[in-house]
């Protein structure tokens, strides 16, 4: 016995190929009768849109309709519908049409919508709309209100960005990857977010990576018509580098420099004459280089992290200073800058995914599919990056992780994230950003009053270093948050 397909299902449908191309795909998916034929019209600016949309439903049979630079054309738009209309109704009178108006322009979508209720032969025509507040499909009635379809179709993150032509430049990590490569650095993502609820460890911390790490294992270099910029190190010479943990190292290299310094006075003057050319400048240069070393205040709270490494043996209980080949092997890190880029913040991308995933596990079929560290490289080879990302259903989540504390670089993550974000997913997509901010929803206000977003509206959200200790929690209330806001 087969089952009758849904009453919303056509033989041919029309989908109107606009920017973003998912909502024609999910439209195809959705709305299609088995062995059906879709139309795609576009412009000449989306015709390389609609050729990704027809090799992404193979083997569906579809057929491209180009309206060229007509797409604001009344004539044009009709003709281009109504003509394949009219051959299939010559062979096959009883078949169903359909028209999804999401995509495409205002223009496109008026006269779409009228060349084919008005074109002689189609009985009942079905108009469709996917509707980024409620996430379902409505489809029109005469004279009533749309009726609302629920969106079943489940989209894998893969698919989102070949829907984009996007080339992912190294593969994404999922956190069952991430436990198999680094499993003991897993029991220290937890320990490092409770301690970073604390915002002058944060920011002590911060300045740790920058100050201290950062020269350790990097080295400015300035390309052809480029600014100055910071490059790792071969990672040869990273292993060699040991890195400091506490004053004692700071001051103590600071003296060796000076021993240095002093050993060749210049024409065997008195060491006094260096030190009073340039009205003692070079003296000033060394207190100020030395205040750069180690702010005193920041101590305490930097020796909270080391603490917590010498507790889970990474680091021996009498080091001052950290050899970072030791560190990368101990966290089993295939190379040693990348475990000079877990010290520096990837571990809050780890920690983030595995949130995540916890909130995956305990609301089995919440989230679809998920993972970290997308590296994507565009047609026009504009290279971008998505830290943390899941799917719900067909609705892309995307996460931009910070361990800044800073308004400023925390407001512009954000409001890159969102731009990508809306690029990908549409207006369906939300985006948030987990970082050590401590004012996340006056960050979060300012954001929604630029993007003229409604106060309420979970589409972006902040979570900052009060959110750390439990996530979980605030990612799933972010989930339900969403769900109610759009709920019909």
């Amino acid at each position: 016995m087969t089952t009758a397909e849904p009453y919303y299902k056509v033989d041919h449908l029309f989908l109107l190929v606009g920017e973003n191309p998912l909502p024609n795909y999910i439209a195809a998916k959705m709305l299609l009768k088995k062995g059906g034929t879709i139309y795609l019209v576009h412009s000449t600016d989306t015709a390389s849109k609609a050729d990704c949309i027809g090799r992404m439903l193979e083997p569906i049979n579809v057929i491209p309709i180009s309206l060229g630079r007509n797409e604001a054309n009344s004539c044009c738009i009709r003709d281009k519908i109504q003509s394949p209309i009219k051959e299939v109704l010559k062979k096959h009178p009883g078949h169903t049409f359909g028209l999804n108006y999401t995509g495409g322009t205002k223009a496109m979508s008026v006269h779409g919508y009228r060349a084919l209720f008005e074109v002689s032969g189609v009985q009942n025509p079905r108009f469709s709309y996917l509707d980024a507040r409620s996430l379902q499909m409505l489809i029109d009635r005469d004279n009533d209100s749309p009726n609302p379809e629920p969106v079943t179709f489940k989209l894998l993150l893969q698919e989102i960005f070949d829907l984009h032509e996007l080339h992912l430049t190294q593969d994404p990590v999922t956190y069952q990857e991430l436990l198999e490569t680094a499993p003991e650095l897993a029991e220290l993502h937890p320990e490092l977010a409770k301690l970073h609820t604390d915002i002058n460890l944060a920011i002590a911390w911060r300045w740790w990576c920058d100050n201290i790490l950062k020269p350790a294992v990097k080295v400015l270099k300035k390309k052809q018509n480029k600014p100055l910029e910071w490059e790792w190190k071969s990672d040869k010479k990273i292993e060699q580098a040991t890195v400091a943990l506490t004053p004692d190292v700071a001051i103590r290299k600071l003296d060796e420099s000076l021993q240095e310094y002093i050993k060749q006075p210049e024409d065997g003057k008195p060491i006094i004459e260096a030190f009073k050319k340039h009205n003692y400048k070079l003296v000033e240069e060394l207190v100020e280089f030395y205040k750069a070393l180690w702010i005193p205040e920041y101590v305490p709270h930097i020796e909270r992290i080391i603490k917590v490494l010498r507790d889970k043996e990474y680091l021996g209980e009498s080091e001052i200073e950290v050899s970072l080949k030791q560190f990368a092997e101990k966290g089993k890190f295939d190379k040693s800058k990348y475990a000079c880029q877990w010290l520096d913040g990837l571990w809050l991308e780890h920690y983030v995914l595995s949130q995540v995933q916890e909130v995956s596990k305990k609301n089995p079929g919440l989230i679809h599919d998920s993972g970290m560290t997308f590296k994507v490289e565009d047609a026009k080879k504009e290279k971008f990056e998505f830290d943390v990302a899941f799917t719900k259903d067909y609705q892309l989540f995307a996460l931009s992780c910070t361990t800044d504390a800073t308004k400023p670089l925390c407001k512009s993550k954000l409001f890159e994230a969102y731009i990508r974000t809306r690029q990908l997913g549409g207006e369906q997509a939300r985006v948030a950003l987990v970082c050590c901010y401590n004012d996340p929803k006056q960050l979060e206000a300012e954001l929604k009053v630029e993007t003229e977003i409604e106060k309420e509206d979970p589409k972006i959200a902040v979570f900052g270093c009060k959110e750390l200790d439990n996530l979980q929690v605030h990612i799933k209330g972010w989930i339900e948050d969403n769900n109610r806001y759009y709920a019909p």
